[in-house]
């Protein structure tokens, strides 16, 4: 039988592809590459069951685990605490997310304050992401056993924090080239 954990971890496969679809639609419209598009809100929409069901799961077995004593990975604490408060961040940030667009979305007209909260929120989000998945993706390796060996936990940490930070560099650097270029103002 597959545990729930695992489940989770499958879920969050499926959040990182869809969401790394609608980065990249969102990151070829902020280059200019691309025009907008109502697949932005389509894959947008599409992120929404899973990140609630991966939330109501990461809930359940957290409360579960606390309540139970449960500490699966004691080196890890501040991690964990991190991938709560970033949990937190991105629910917030993406609600605001959500409705920022829904009240003005790309594509259509805008005013300097909308522009300016949009970047701020976006922003806010994509660090609120980036924090959330520099320890999910090293700690979704351990659940599937594929870091056992000495210091792998540790060295492929590395190389996702340089992988999310650079990720992070693209996304704010688009949003910068997209408002400061003309959106903004």
């Amino acid at each position: 039988m597959i545990s729930l954990r695992k489940i989770n971890t499958l879920l969050i496969i499926v959040i990182v592809i869809m969401l790394l679809n609608h980065a990249v639609l969102s990151i070829l419209y902020l280059y200019g590459v691309i025009s907008y598009s109502p697949n932005f809100q389509i894959t947008g929409r599409r992120l929404f069951y899973p990140v609630v069901a991966h939330i109501i799961i990461s809930m359940y077995l957290y409360f579960k685990d606390k309540s139970r004593g449960v500490n699966r990975y004691p080196n890890l604490i501040s991690d964990t605490n991190q991938q709560v408060i970033s949990g937190i961040m991105i629910i917030v940030f993406a609600t605001l997310h959500i409705l920022g667009y829904s009240f003005n979305p790309l594509g259509g007209q805008s005013t300097f304050n909308f522009n300016l909260y949009h970047f701020i929120v976006d922003n806010l989000l994509f660090v609120s992401i980036a924090m959330h998945l520099r320890v999910s993706i090293p700690k979704f390796m351990i659940s599937f056993g594929f870091l056992d060996k000495p210091n792998a936990y540790l060295n492929f940490k590395r190389k996702v924090n340089w992988a999310v930070a650079a990720i992070l560099i693209f996304l704010i650097l688009g949003e910068v080239m997209y408002y400061i270029g003309g959106a903004l103002w």
